[in-house]
């Protein structure tokens, strides 16, 4: 039986487009350090930002996926530019606060979520277990909507120094949530992170497929479904 339900966050119970397409952090980083005064070039700045993206990731996954150092990222790519201290750390720090608030301003439920909450509250323990990249941002997003009244367990990357799909993650909320693996339930729109990641701790995984995922993610997802509101039917098979 399934007592617990986890849920991945942004792009699963909220959404926030703008700041969730490819590219919108890269953009929002050269707009602020244009702000600031600093002329350089925004394709140079690109290539350097993804370059030290790819070797933090490698890093990560060769430790156990530990979370990513994104004020370092900012400083390194800046510093690749010829910018030297003390400013090239002013301008990581200013660049990633700029980032960080639009975070709160942007993101919103789904229209399907609130129903569903409200619906399943009660009736299982409720938890988030996201990848987040900034805490007090993420808590400052959770007090928004209203978290601490609706999930009993909220997991997030940047407070465990992990991210999904390492099993700290969720092994963490099930603590906290006093369940077993095989009675919780992880639903996520990101296959590597949250149904590889759930499988890894004997947690079964539904998968929201936002984006048209490959045949063999579908097929070893426990269930699948197009959004959130779809859950409801999913639960009366898995049951």
């Amino acid at each position: 039986m399934i007592y617990t339900i986890l849920f991945d966050n942004w792009n699963t119970l909220v959404q926030a487009p703008k700041l969730m397409r490819a590219g919108a952090s890269v953009e929002i980083f050269q707009q602020s350090l244009i702000q600031e005064g600093l002329k350089y070039d925004l394709e140079r700045f690109t290539e350097i930002y993804r370059r030290i993206s790819r070797e933090q990731a490698a890093e990560s996954e060769a430790n156990g996926w530990t979370e990513f150092d994104y004020i370092k990222r900012l400083s390194l790519t800046i510093e690749g530019l010829g910018v030297k201290e003390p400013l090239r750390s002013r301008l990581a720090l200013s660049t990633w606060n700029d980032y960080m608030a639009e975070w709160p301003k942007q993101t919103q439920f789904y229209p399907e979520t609130p129903k569903l909450l409200d619906k399943l509250k009660g009736q299982y323990k409720l938890g988030v277990v996201t990848n987040f990249m900034d805490g007090p941002v993420a808590r400052r997003v959770f007090d928004d909507l209203d978290y601490n009244n609706i999930f009993d367990s909220l997991v997030v990357s940047a407070e465990v120094g992990y991210m999904k799909p390492a099993p700290i993650m969720f092994e963490k909320a099930l603590q906290e949530l006093d369940t077993r693996p095989e009675n919780a339930l992880m639903v996520g729109d990101t296959y590597a992170a949250d149904i590889v990641g759930a499988h890894g701790v004997g947690v079964r995984g539904v998968l929201i497929d936002l984006y048209g995922a490959p045949q063999e993610h579908l097929r070893n997802s426990d269930a699948v479904i197009k959004t959130i509101g779809d859950l409801s039917e999913v639960l009366k098979i898995l049951q």
